[in-house]
């Protein structure tokens, strides 16, 4: 229905028969036909006597805002400013179907300005950049959500087909570009936990938008594999095994680090093959649709690298034997995240480093232990005796994510030592699913992360890193909760404060007056800094 027929076929009748042009606006005598029958209006507008009636048949109620707005459009040719990403699309969806000439373009050219004047980068800004090496933030500035995420959160209002409509084609091109930006990397997504909603609020078009894409950064591919898993562990179960496998083919199997794919390649396969038919494709155990063959293939064979004649041979091969899709042999790096060993940390906030987000650096994410939980650990201590304190991470989470494992540190103390250690720990994530009722027995294996984790001094009002240890590709984790690896005696405490006759509060064992070098404002505090694995 175009808007010059609306104006033409808008007439009501003289006394002699007469045919009068309507004057005023739609809106002005618009009824809204709710119902397949097209009969009662729900939000009618009262017919002023002399004006034509234009009864629009709609599927519910919730449609009659946007048909009052695609009327009004046939009118004034302007879409109303000020409108949310959710009015537009609808005003689109209804457009369309009204057949109101120049509508859906309106709407495409908003929707586009609604994206260009979104932030050039949101909560992920600080990606690569951080809170700095003193930051307590946990690594990350906050920015409204762009457009992008609320684009996405309406998929429903998208039409049936995007790639046959190249105008809304083309408001998908700039909202991935949009939704990358905003994430920045797999590092950021995972470890900041307003990002981490955010990505698991996605659906599943918005997070094959992430990766599918060169410019959605990473340390290595590892983590990307746990971004998938964490994101099926949550939606899996609904997105139904078509989405689910589509993502997972996204995931570049031979970027992934070679001791990292042999550990856990075959685990998903075994798990996939113990998986019962009927719940192949959602989450939960056997989530990865990879077979023992593949997983075989990726491991004795490409993976391995050798000449570039080699690895085409064996691509070839896999997609004629296996089915393997060639995103699986995807050689392309994604954008690296992390900056090479020697910098001091991540940028502060404002500074030109944050600016250029392109640009890796070495995120670093603050952790605390309160006053309060050490001085009831203590309290309690025994000789002969260790108390454990973990370190809690600033962002809320309970680990950091990096090179697809969990990490989490501790600061230990044994009655009656001089010093306190500090310890490092790494766990395979829930997410993958490959606990020890799947694969039928405990866990040994080995991980390795590059990473220096500080602990925070303070004299007279002024912070300074107290100590630090540093974990490169020299240090072998064993996975698991027995496994930590650190330094013993990192924390000296102040003579005389160290045990026996203590007053921790009234209590015995160690005094908080040997840690008071290390407490400021109610807590300890530290970080732990990221960097690629020098091996």
């Amino acid at each position: 229905m175009r808007a010059n027929a609306l104006n033409a076929a808008a007439h009501c009748s003289n006394d002699d028969g007469a045919q009068r042009p309507a004057p005023a606006p739609a809106s002005a005598a618009t009824t809204a036909g709710v119902g397949s029958d097209g009969a009662a209006a729900a939000a009618a507008v009262p017919c002023l006597t002399g004006l034509p009636i234009i009864r629009v048949p709609l599927a519910d109620a919730d449609e009659v805002p946007s048909a009052l707005a695609a009327i009004q459009f046939a009118y004034t040719g302007q879409v109303e400013a000020g409108g949310s990403v959710r009015e537009v699309l609808e005003l689109y969806r209804q457009g369309q179907y009204l057949q109101v000439d120049g509508c859906s373009a309106a709407c495409v050219a908003a929707l586009e300005e609604m994206l260009a004047a979104a932030p050039s980068a949101g909560v992920g800004s600080g990606a690569d950049s951080g809170s700095g090496v003193g930051g307590d933030s946990g690594g990350f500035t906050t920015q409204p959500c762009p457009t992008a995420l609320e684009l996405y959160g309406y998929l429903r209002l998208w039409p049936d087909d995007p790639a046959l409509e190249p105008a809304f084609a083309s408001v998908l091109s700039a909202a991935r570009a949009r939704l990358v930006a905003h994430f920045g990397n797999a590092l950021t997504a995972l470890n900041t936990l307003e990002l981490r909603e955010q990505l698991l609020a996605l659906p599943a078009e918005g997070l094959e938008a992430l990766l599918e894409s060169d410019d959605f950064g990473t340390d290595v591919e590892d983590t990307v594999l746990l971004l998938l898993a964490t994101w099926v562990q949550e939606n899996g179960d609904t997105a139904g095994a078509e989405a689910v496998e589509r993502l997972c083919r996204r995931v570049r199997l031979a970027q992934l680090s070679p001791e990292f794919a042999a550990l856990v390649l075959p685990l998903l396969a075994s798990a996939r093959i113990a998986r019962p038919k009927r719940s192949i494709g959602s989450g939960g155990p056997g989530w990865f649709p990879i077979t023992g063959t593949e997983a075989a293939f990726m491991l004795s064979g490409f993976l391995a690298g050798g000449s570039t004649p080699k690895r085409r041979r064996l691509q070839d091969a896999a997609v004629k034997v296996h089915g393997l899709q060639a995103g699986l042999f995807d050689t392309k790096r994604r954008r690296q995240c992390l900056a090479a060993s020697g910098g001091d940390g991540a940028a502060p906030p404002g500074s030109p480093g944050q600016q250029q987000r392109q640009q890796p650096q070495c995120p670093a994410f603050g952790w605390s232990i309160s006053q309060a939980e050490l001085e009831r650990g203590l309290r309690g201590l025994q000789p002969g005796s260790t108390v454990s304190f973990a370190c809690t991470l600033d962002s809320g989470l309970g680990a950091v994510s990096v090179r697809g494992f969990e990490w989490w540190a501790s600061v230990d103390y044994k009655y009656g030592d001089e010093a306190a250690g500090l310890f490092l720990w790494c766990h395979l994530p829930a997410a993958y699913h490959l606990g020890a009722s799947s694969l039928g027995g405990p866990l040994a294996a080995l991980a390795q992360i590059g990473a220096r984790w500080e602990v925070d001094r303070w004299r007279d009002g002024v912070r300074a890193v107290a100590s630090a240890v540093e974990y490169n590709g020299s240090d072998f984790f064993g996975i698991g909760a027995c496994s930590g690896l650190g330094v013993s005696d990192m924390l000296p405490l102040q003579r005389g404060g160290g045990c026996g006759g203590g007053t921790a509060a009234g209590g015995g064992g160690a005094s908080l007056a040997a840690w008071s070098e290390y407490l400021h404002g109610g807590r300890i505090t530290g970080r732990a800094v990221l960097r690629p694995l020098d091996v």
